[in-house]
C-alpha cells in the first residue's frame, strides 16, 4: 500500500521567496523528509563548472518540463556531463532542485538589494509605487521557475533556503526603513512588516501566476500602492 498523502493548506509555514511570501498547498507525505545535502562540494574551477552546469540545466528543464517530468538523466544530458559526474555531487534530483531554489533566491534578492538606493531617491509620493513595480518586474522574469516551486515542488517549505529567509527579509525591511528615515513611521515594526510582506507577496505572485481577467495590472498596483502608502505613513 502506498503512503497516505493528505493535501491541505499550510498556514503555519508559508513559503517565502526573495521578497515575497507564498501561501501554497503542499502534499503532506508520511515518508521521510527529503535529503538536500550535497555529496561533495566543488573545490576547483573544473568541478565548479560541472556543478554549475548541472544546476543551470536543471533550472532550464524545470521551467520547460515541470518538476515531475525532469529526471537526473535529463539534467545530465542537458548539462553535457556524464550521469556519474552528476551523482558525484548530488544524491538525487531534489538536491539539485534545492540548489536551483537557492540560486533563484540569491538572484532575486540581489536585484532588489541593488535597486534600494534608486527607490530611496524617488520622490516620497512615487517611492512605494516604484518599489512595487520593481518587485513585480523582478519576479515576473522568474515566472517559469516560480510557477514550478509554487504549484509543483512538494517540498518547497522544507528547503533550507526557504526556512532561513524569514529573518533575512525582516532584516532587509528594517534596513530599507532605516535608510528611508522619517518618511516611514510604522508602529509595531516586526508585526507590521510581516503583514506588509504578506499583503505584497500574495498580491504580486497571484498577479504573475494567475492574473485576473477583468482587472488591469496597473489598476491593481495602484490600489496596492495607495494601501501601503497609508499604512507606512501612519495615517
Amino acid at each position: 500500500m502506498s503512503p497516505c498523502i493528505v493535501r491541505q493548506w499550510d498556514y503555519s509555514n508559508p513559503s517565502i521567496y526573495s521578497g515575497f511570501l507564498i501561501l501554497r498547498t503542499v502534499d503532506r507525505d508520511v515518508r521521510q523528509p527529503v535529503d538536500f545535502a550535497l555529496r561533495k562540494v566543488p573545490r576547483q574551477a573544473r568541478s565548479q563548472a560541472t556543478f554549475d552546469a548541472v544546476v543551470e540545466a536543471c533550472a532550464r528543464l524545470l521551467g520547460e518540463m515541470g518538476y515531475q517530468a525532469v529526471t537526473t538523466n535529463h539534467v545530465a544530458e542537458r548539462a553535457g556531463v556524464a550521469i556519474a559526474s552528476l551523482y558525484e555531487y548530488f544524491p538525487n534530483k531534489d538536491a539539485i532542485v534545492a540548489q536551483v531554489a537557492e540560486r533563484l533566491m540569491s538572484r532575486v534578492m540581489s536585484e532588489l538589494g541593488l535597486a534600494v538606493p534608486t527607490v530611496l531617491d524617488q520622490a516620497p509620493q512615487q517611492a512605494v509605487g516604484y518599489w512595487l513595480q520593481l518587485i513585480y518586474d523582478v519576479l515576473a522574469q522568474e515566472q517559469a521557475l516560480l510557477r514550478v516551486f509554487y504549484y509543483e515542488v512538494p517540498f518547497t517549505n522544507q528547503l533550507p533556503v526557504v526556512r532561513e529567509l524569514g529573518p533575512k527579509l525582516l532584516q532587509f525591511s528594517h534596513s530599507m526603513r532605516h535608510r528611508a528615515g522619517n518618511t516611514v513611521e510604522i508602529k509595531y515594526h516586526d508585526a507590521s512588516l510581516y503583514l506588509i510582506v504578506n499583503l505584497v507577496s500574495n498580491t504580486l505572485i497571484q498577479m504573475i501566476l494567475d492574473p485576473p481577467e477583468h482587472i488591469a495590472r496597473e489598476e491593481i498596483l495602484l490600489a496596492l500602492t495607495v494601501r501601503l502608502e497609508s499604512w507606512i505613513s501612519g495615517h
